[in-house]
């Protein structure tokens, strides 16, 4: 009997050993800063009709609205949207820390411009004609985050998007006074909520100027959808080198959008050339089959007055390039 006893004791006391060595090294991976988050799980009930429906392909034209932080007088109304847009980022909102040290995603722009129901009851009727919604946000808060301020970050923008009913999130890769900022761990931490990686059909998107932040894009390429250039002013003769630098930092120059815009909310000076737009669009669907094409803003013409002094809710600018686009 006693070696039978032995045994047994021996043989319990190994698989208690393998069971403490499994664990802990389960709660190593886990605490592992630098392993990509896992994707969303949650169940989501009551969200964007676009969730959990990843992107098929990349969108070809994108719109930026301005309502959120320009007069209403300036640009176009969020629900004279056209059809053929693919997706409008509402621009622009806040990641950033609360006074008491936490973090927001704010809408900070509508004040005194729009109700923030009005623009989530028109955001959501653009989504029921098959047009996402992204929230854009300057990307100076997510700089040199540790691990856990990244996690707790990016828990409290996919609370918001869940909250929305918001299909993503673009960020402005815009730091201020400087021209290039770390935003690694912010991107990783995003990841599992939006973007590829996440298998949500959320999209997470980078706006960028003058290849500033190129190695950035190189870096969270797996993690990010698409990137657009700020590259209003260029003529079609200029894009394609920014095809070429983009199209390598993200690695397909298809998921590459040229930047355009006709003045309002843009520098002065800094406004595409009248026409160049169109320039722009022929450019593209000849030598860059698949980029698509950005604007920034939205409805710039939508108030200009006619003979009569009647508002023309002109929108052709918008029209005419996805007409060209997609001819």
């Amino acid at each position: 009997m006693k070696p039978k006893f032995y045994f047994i004791v021996k043989t319990s006391a190994l698989l208690l050993c393998l069971s403490t060595m499994l664990t802990l090294s389960h709660s190593c991976k886990k605490d592992n800063g630098n392993n990509p988050p896992g994707p969303d799980t949650t169940h989501h009930e009551d969200t964007s009709p676009f969730y959990g429906k990843p992107l098929t392909k990349r969108p070809i034209m994108v719109d930026y609205w301005g309502g959120c932080c320009y007069d209403r007088s300036t640009v176009g109304p969020l629900d004279a949207m056209p059809d053929g847009v693919d997706v409008v980022n509402i621009f622009t909102l806040g990641i950033g820390r609360t006074a008491a040290g936490g973090w927001e995603f704010e809408h900070r722009g509508v004040s005194g411009q729009n109700e923030w129901s009005d623009v989530l009851t028109k955001a959501h009727a653009l989504q029921k004609r098959g047009i996402r919604i992204v929230a854009t946000s300057f990307a100076g808060g997510l700089v040199k985050l540790s691990a856990a301020a990244a996690d707790s970050m990016a828990k409290v923008v996919k609370d918001s998007l869940d909250k929305w009913k918001f299909d993503g999130i673009d960020l402005d890769l815009e730091y201020g006074n400087v021209r290039t900022a770390n935003i690694d761990t912010g991107i990783i931490a995003l990841s599992k909520y939006v973007g590829p990686v996440s298998k949500t059909g959320r999209i997470l998107s980078v706006v960028d100027y003058n290849n500033y932040n190129l190695e950035q894009i190189k870096r969270s390429r797996q993690y990010i959808d698409y990137v657009m250039t700020m590259s209003y002013w260029n003529k079609a003769t200029d894009v394609m080198k920014w095809i070429k630098s983009y199209g390598d930092g993200i690695g397909n120059r298809q998921n590459v959008l040229i930047g355009v815009g006709a003045g309002c909310a843009i520098n002065a000076g800094q406004a595409t050339l009248a026409g160049e737009e169109l320039k722009i669009a022929d450019t593209l669907k000849i030598s860059a089959p698949g980029s698509g094409m950005m604007e920034f803003i939205f409805g710039c013409s939508y108030h200009n007055k006619d003979q009569s002094g009647n508002i023309t809710k002109d929108i052709s600018y918008t029209t005419n390039i996805i007409q060209r686009l997609k001819k």
